[in-house]
């Protein structure tokens, strides 16, 4: 006997016929439709309540170091270290640098959010949208401020109070002021929000993304997606203003830093001349000194030229030695003075540089920490660049003092030519040498201010504007056109895979296409139609009638030939499979050609042949049980109901009291003699039996059947019984069969059309009565 695995694997290696699987998908277009109708109304739905997403998107510039108007400052650096290669990282984040946001969200006052309430959505509101102002007396979280708007008055709902007020005044709580514009005022519903600024902070550094334009250009774009475009562009115009007033602020720092220790060496300075002046007018008058020029004009020419060089040397030194001073006293990593008038180039392009890197440093820290690789990797260069100052001013001072050492050796000389000259004079001149030194540092400071001054001025930040806030009318989501497809993909997918599944865990036999993969050795003797009306029996240009006719045809080619009559046993694995109906139109069929039939109702647990002729079986109490329980009782016509098909005679006897023991009444020898009797009167016996699945009433007279009828419903029968009836014939307990299909509906497995000519789709409902076992008859 094959297992179930193996007859439900049957056909699984056959090739798929792709005509017959359209088919049978097919049959279910209704609800492929239903389905594609409920996910284009859903989608219509979700498309038009959706909020529309618009992409705003800024361009910026990042311009060149030259291009800046205080770069004039700069302009004899070295090209020893070159900084000025633009870092667009920096940059970047530089621009989602938490105090920019915190700017936007203060500048918008963006803590406070509008929407306008409609049938079923709600929509933020922004600018001249907002009929209203209101304006928040201090930082408290506000949650849904409902607020309804008329021509006359308006309603305003919070902390659970909902109060009525006049338009024409603003209404004034504890919390807020709220002012109403008539003049742009429409009948509507808001509510207002008051969120935090950090939470705001926070979903702007999510929702705007800033992004180089390309690997190698110097562009940056800066994009927002929102649902109210005028919102998006001032977000990011007021970003990429307070940008580059970040960013002028920084590098104004420096100059300021320049004026401010000019500032304080000027201080000293005038403090300086004023008191020589006050010396060298004190010593003229308490010495009596007047003009010694006609004396000592030639060698004082020589000193004078040894002054000036001495002047100049003295001045580099005393700017050296405070810058110096300066870069010691710093605990950390501060802006130095730059450009003060050092001459050595050297020394102003590490101070630059240096500044530079301390700035970067700066602006890093805004949103990282010193632990950072990058921060870290900067902290180091700037002790280089400290060291290398260091380095570079104690070269320069000490190249300085050679000089002076080998002036003071040339003016020792000199000085023996001047030896005559009083000595008062000689400490006259000294006073004077001093005053003009300290009058043309402060000349020279002087103008050094001025030009940072002009730089302070003039500075531009370090990026241009290419494009400001444009938005792009084409909303980026929700994409219509890629979820109507989705949709409609959906739509089909859903209920092909569920049809799928369905069809994949079907284990019922639907068609004869069934059959012949699953007892390929039975032959198949007809199908019968599935149809509404089980009065339609009795109707000889019926469906019934005619599925009979081609299974009589069939018959024929089965059943020996004898000279006696014809023992056909109708039965079926399971209750409900119609084995009664092929009984009772196989009696019928033969019965129009004319033949002498006789039907017995052999289901004794289950009798059904009476539904079929109305009979009321409580007021026929003789039957087959009566005969066969008492072998005494002889055979009469009173046992056998004479009736009409098609205005022919036809006896059918009923199976009678339900008895005890069925299966052995069945298997007596009463049941053998009567039936060798029956077929001696009549050309056809067909007897209905019991099924055989179910109990062993039917396994005794398998041995009398000449053929047996062995009825199979289609979307009732499972699969799993097919190696029952392969055992049958294996077993030889069964000599000559034929099987039945029932119940065949035009489905989506098979259409069925039969007829000369016509198209039938009946249906029938048919209640095969009560279960089988001992008991009381039940039946009406």
């Amino acid at each position: 006997m094959q297992s179930d695995s193996q007859i439900l694997n049957v056909g699984e290696n056959d090739s798929v016929d792709v005509v017959k699987e359209a088919r049978y998908y097919l049959f279910f277009w209704p609800w492929f439709l239903l389905s594609i109708v409920l996910f284009i109304l859903s989608t219509y739905f979700y498309l038009r309540y959706s909020q529309t997403i618009y992409q705003t998107t800024a361009v910026l510039q990042v311009k060149d170091a030259s291009s800046d108007p205080a770069s004039f400052l700069t302009a004899s650096k070295s090209p020893m270290f070159n900084f000025n290669s633009v870092k667009l990282d920096n940059f970047i984040a530089q621009i989602k640098a938490k105090q920019n946001l915190s700017s936007v969200v203060e500048n918008l006052d963006l803590q406070t959010s509008v929407f306008r309430v409609g049938r079923i959505m709600e929509s933020i509101a922004y600018g001249d949208e907002i009929p209203f102002s209101i304006i928040f007396k201090s930082t408290s979280v506000f949650n849904k401020i409902g607020l309804e708007l008329s021509p006359d008055n308006g309603t305003i709902e919070f902390k659970g109070i909902k109060k009525t007020f006049d338009l024409s005044e603003p209404l004034e709580t504890e919390d807020f002021i709220l002012i109403v514009n008539k003049e742009i005022l429409e009948e509507r519903t808001f509510f207002i929000n008051r969120s935090p600024d950090y939470k705001l902070i926070n979903s702007l550094s999510n929702q705007i993304k800033v992004s180089s334009n390309s690997k190698t250009g110097d562009n940056i774009d800066i994009t927002i997606e929102g649902s109210n475009p005028k919102r998006n562009e001032s977000i990011l115009n007021s970003l990429i203003d307070a940008f580059e007033k970040q960013q002028i602020k920084d590098k104004q720092k420096i100059f300021s830093l320049s004026i401010d220790f000019i500032n304080e060496r000027l201080v000293i300075i005038k403090n300086e001349i004023d008191s020589l002046s006050f010396q060298s007018i004190g010593f003229r008058s308490d010495n009596s000194i007047f003009s010694a020029e006609a004396q000592t004009s030639t060698a004082l020419s020589s000193i004078s030229t040894i002054d000036q060089q001495q002047f100049s040397l003295a001045t580099q030194k005393a700017l050296a030695e405070s810058l110096k001073e300066n870069l010691e006293g710093q605990d950390d990593f501060s802006l130095l003075p730059s450009n003060i008038g050092i001459e050595s180039g050297n020394v102003n392009e590490l101070v630059l540089s240096y500044n530079e890197l301390v700035l970067e440093r700066k602006n890093l820290l805004a949103g990282a920490t010193t632990k950072n690789p990058l921060i870290i990797q900067i902290s180091d260069q700037l002790n280089d660049f400290r060291r290398n100052i260091f380095t570079s001013i104690n070269n320069y001072i000490s190249s300085i003092d050679t000089s002076l050492g080998k002036f003071n050796e040339y003016k020792s000389r000199t000085s023996n030519e001047v030896s005559k000259i009083p000595g008062l004079e000689a400490t006259l001149l000294g006073f004077e040498r001093k005053f003009q030194i300290a009058e043309k540092l402060y000349l020279f400071l002087l103008e050094r201010r001025e030009e940072a001054s002009i730089s302070y001025e003039s500075t531009l930040p370090n990026t241009r504007v290419i494009n400001y806030a444009h938005t792009n009318l084409t909303p980026v989501a929700p994409k219509k056109q890629i979820i109507v497809l989705g949709s409609v993909l959906l739509a089909l997918l859903i209920p092909f895979g569920v049809i799928y599944i369905l069809k994949l865990i079907d284990t019922k036999i639907h068609t004869r296409e069934d059959l012949e993969k699953l007892i390929p050795n039975l032959d198949v003797l007809g199908e019968i139609p599935f149809v509404e009306d089980i009065k339609t029996v009795n109707n000889s240009r019926g469906v019934f009638a005619e599925s009979s006719r081609v299974i009589r045809s069939n018959i024929s080619f089965k059943l020996p030939e004898k000279e006696n009559g014809s023992v056909i046993l109708s039965t079926s694995s399971i209750k409900g499979e119609g084995k009664t109906i092929t009984a009772f139109n196989t009696a019928a069929s033969y019965v129009a050609t004319g033949k002498k039939v006789l039907l017995i109702g052999a289901d004794l647990r289950n009798p059904q042949v009476h539904k079929l002729l109305n009979i009321d079986r409580k007021s026929n109490t003789i039957g087959l049980s009566n005969l066969l329980s008492n072998p005494s009782i002889k055979f009469s016509s009173d046992y056998v109901k004479h009736s009409f098909l098609f205005d022919k005679p036809i006896d059918i006897m009923l199976s009678g009291p339900i008895p005890p023991n069925p299966a052995e009444l069945l298997g007596s020898d009463t049941f053998s003699s009567l039936l060798a009797n029956f077929k001696e009167s009549y050309d056809y016996v067909i007897i209905d039996s019991a099924p055989l699945v179910l109990v062993s009433d039917t396994i005794p007279i398998l041995k009398h059947a000449d053929l047996v009828l062995y009825t199979m419903r289609a979307n009732h029968t499972d699969k799993k019984l097919a190696p029952f009836i392969n055992s049958l014939v294996n077993d030889k307990k069964v000599h000559n069969i034929g099987v039945v299909l029932n119940g065949i509906k035009a489905g989506a497995n098979s259409y069925y059309k039969y007829g000369y000519g016509y198209r039938y789709s009946y249906q029938y409902k048919y209640n095969y009565g009560y279960g089988y076992g001992y008991g009381a008859d039940k039946s009406s």
